[in-house]
């Protein structure tokens, strides 16, 4: 009871209240880093307009130099934050350092105006953007898969080398090549990308596993705006490649019919309203469904509904977040769980189905390629071939018969395009050709009730009892 009391007169004193209040805004809630971070930005924005009137390249790779000694500033400081036990803060300045990551100052758009000397220091940049990467991961003690730093690579090296190509490019060329490199980027992406170096409790998993979607969007998002900015100094256009942005969400939606809803309406509205940018579209749409078709993502999802309807227990918070206990065993943050073996058909059937529609999406894109509005254009006498043999091939080893509806309706349109079938033109060919379709819908109706009827019992089961009427 006095040992009680002893602690409450210690927690009520004074300079105790105080010390508890100035390590909870300044250790834990510290916004003197986000502060300091917005007056560099603003510092350097204002030396970079009062050093306009300079003439040569000095001062512009003067002030990108300054805002990387800040990036290197900022992981020294989460490596010291992390090392003594602060790890909160250590994440503040962790996303400060991506959001200085990605080229606040557009360095990388003012270097092709300034010759041979902009390529050198774009490729300095570039080169410090990878070592920054790995100091950074040092310091918060993380482990990144090589799918991660291929992906953000290719984030820079996109930024470093696209604002001096983009130059004086038509603009079919300049969204062919931003969609490209987009694509790429998150086809390079795996789950699993972040590893933890020491071992972390249930909250600091968590945390951590925010962490590192934090970071992913933000590092979306400024790759946005640069792209946003190349538009406003080249021809790429941003309706184009606002169509086809959906796709590339489409490997991380759980339900397989809002990705053909997606796939099927972004297809239709760019045909429509951006004829020129179909081929390209449509070659999106077909890696994104191949990604979306791989065996991982496909687990994933099938695991999240298996077990969407189970309660699961939340993990006790503890009293301070990112406890760490010490150990340095290697452990993965979020990746995905194995589904059971009894998901093994209705993945195979869900991995077909994708890949059909890839197939169809990449002949859509090569039959289209160079169209830009107006009647269809003409079929291609060896795609079709190719598309026919594909089609036999996976009806055949994987009895995908969809595939054959697609191939009728290609040869539908060519016969029609085509002109082989002569157009109806009397009351008497009209009505030839309603006799005609009515006895191929019998006979189809027949044929369907022939393939889809009642599956044979198997050995050792009952058979199903049907009640008697009286």
């Amino acid at each position: 009871m006095h040992d009680t009391i002893s602690r409450r007169r210690d927690a009520d004193h004074p300079e105790r209240f105080w010390r508890r209040l100035l390590h909870r805004w300044f250790v834990e809630y510290n916004p003197l880093y986000l502060f300091s971070a917005s007056l560099v930005l603003g510092g350097i924005i204002l030396i970079s307009r009062g050093l306009a009137q300079g003439s040569g390249s000095g001062s512009e790779i003067g002030v990108a130099a300054i805002a990387e000694l800040y990036a290197v500033a900022l992981i020294g400081g989460a490596a010291f934050l992390t090392r003594i036990g602060h790890r909160r803060p250590a994440v503040m300045l962790a996303l400060l350092t991506v959001l200085y990551q990605y080229d606040l100052t557009l360095h990388t758009e003012t270097c092709k105006s300034l010759g041979a000397a902009g390529v050198w220091a774009a490729g300095g940049w570039l080169v410090l953007f990878v070592a920054k990467l790995h100091a950074l991961a040092w310091a918060m003690k993380i482990r990144l898969a090589r799918s991660a730093v291929a992906t953000l690579t290719l984030g820079a090296l996109g930024l470093a080398v696209l604002p001096h190509w983009l130059h004086g490019t038509d603009a079919r060329s300049a969204n062919a090549m931003v969609v490209l490199w987009l694509v790429g980027g998150v086809s390079l992406y795996r789950p699993g990308a972040v590893t933890s170096l020491v071992e972390l409790d249930a909250w600091g998993q968590t945390v951590l596993r925010r962490a590192v979607t934090a970071a992913w969007l933000l590092s979306a998002l400024l790759l946005a705006l640069h792209v946003l900015f190349w538009s406003t100094q080249s021809r790429l256009s941003i309706a184009a490649l606002a169509a086809v942005a959906p796709l590339l969400g489409v490997r991380w939606i759980r339900s397989e019919v809002r990705v053909w809803c997606v796939v099927m309406a972004t297809l239709l509205v760019v045909g429509l309203k951006l004829p020129g940018a179909f081929s390209v579209t449509a070659f999106v749409a077909a890696v994104a469904l191949v990604l979306r078709a791989s065996r991982s993502t496909l687990e994933a999802f099938t695991h999240a509904r298996r077990d969407r309807g189970r309660a699961v227990a939340r993990p006790s918070v503890p009293a301070m977040p990112y406890r760490v206990r010490g150990s340095e065993t290697p452990m993965e943050v979020d990746a995905p769980a194995m589904v059971s073996a009894g998901s093994t058909e209705a993945l195979a059937a869900a991995r077909r189905r994708l890949l059909i529609g890839a197939g169809a999406a990449l002949y859509l894109s090569l039959w289209t390629f160079g169209w830009s509005g107006g009647p269809w254009p003409a079929h291609v006498l060896g795609l079709d071939l190719l598309a026919t043999v594909a089609v036999v091939l996976a009806t055949w080893k994987a009895g995908a018969r969809i595939a054959m509806a697609l191939l009728a309706m290609s040869m539908a349109h060519f016969v029609v395009q085509a002109r082989l079938v002569p157009a109806p033109r009397s009351l008497l060919e009209w009505g030839a050709i309603a006799v005609v379709l009515g006895f191929v819908l019998l006979i189809a109706s027949l044929v369907a009730s022939w393939f889809l009827r009642a599956p044979r019992v198997a050995s050792g089961e009952p058979p199903e009892q049907v009640p008697e009427t009286t």
